[in-house]
């Protein structure tokens, strides 16, 4: 009865993605480089497929699912903005259309992979833990660097300042990579560890599908997105610097999933 429950939501989901992804509504120009639509539909379809009868395979469209998700974390942070009115000029603007379907698409992976992931063996989460707390490092690291004065693959125009943001992420998010791996996070509170790595891994595959699916996509001529390919420092700083993300994410959520199985509810 609880499979049956949770395939109609992820075929009502996969419904609303398709409807609203095939719905002619406008974007905003932050969404260049984002996944099409027609991948998208595409992925609710198979999706769906695979929702009725759950195999492996399925998580080829909960990836492009996770794709077409890639972005709500801007969509968050612009929508925070424009809700509490603190003024950040375009930084206020949301593509609120947008931001509905994309969350869709991350609720749609989520049931899908609900349905697909107990058919995939993972491996022991020791080693994806430990992956996901030694990836973490990159993309604070080389902010740091940045900021420092370092120009190996340093994005044209970058000015930003000391990365303390990005270093207080990176010490939430060894200490919650750890937690899933070694002892003393037994005896943290189930829940709360399952939420912390459930939500990071979201947000850090989105970002990273964003990233690293988007410039292969627009390299392919699929997208028109913001990466100048003519600069090939850019794209190897895309590649390797934000295709982390994605590392990070995918490690975090073999971690998360392992913790799941093996600690008692």
């Amino acid at each position: 009865m609880r499979l049956q429950r949770m395939q109609i939501a992820a075929l009502v989901v996969l419904a609303a993605v398709v409807v609203l992804a095939l719905a002619p509504l406008p974007a905003l120009p932050y969404t260049a480089g984002f996944a099409p639509h027609w991948v998208t539909v595409l992925a609710a379809v198979l999706g769906a497929v695979f929702v009725v009868r759950p195999r492996p395979a399925g998580l080829l469209p909960a990836l492009l699912l996770l794709w077409s998700a890639g972005g709500l974390v801007l969509d968050a942070f612009r929508a925070f903005f424009a809700v509490t009115g603190i003024p950040a000029g375009e930084f206020a603007r949301v593509d609120w259309p947008g931001m509905v379907l994309r969350g869709l698409s991350l609720a749609g992976c989520a049931l899908l992979g609900a349905l697909v992931l107990p058919r995939v063996r993972v491996p022991g989460g020791a080693w994806l833990g430990y992956t996901a707390f030694a990836v973490g490092f990159v993309y604070p690291l080389a902010k740091l660097y940045w900021s420092a004065g370092g120009t190996l693959l340093r994005p044209a125009g970058y000015g930003e300042g000391f990365p303390y943001g990005e270093l207080i992420m990176l010490v939430i998010g060894a200490v919650g990579s750890l937690a899933l791996v070694q002892r003393w996070g037994r005896s943290l509170p189930r829940r709360l560890v399952l939420a912390g790595g459930w939500t990071g891994a979201a947000m850090l595959t989105t970002m990273g599908a964003m990233s690293v699916l988007g410039t292969f996509a627009q390299v392919l001529g699929i997208t028109q997105g913001p990466v100048p390919l003519s600069d090939p420092a850019t794209v190897v700083t895309v590649g390797v610097v934000y295709g982390s993300w994605l590392l990070f994410g995918l490690a975090v959520a073999g971690a998360t999933l392992s913790y799941q199985r093996t600690t008692p509810r």
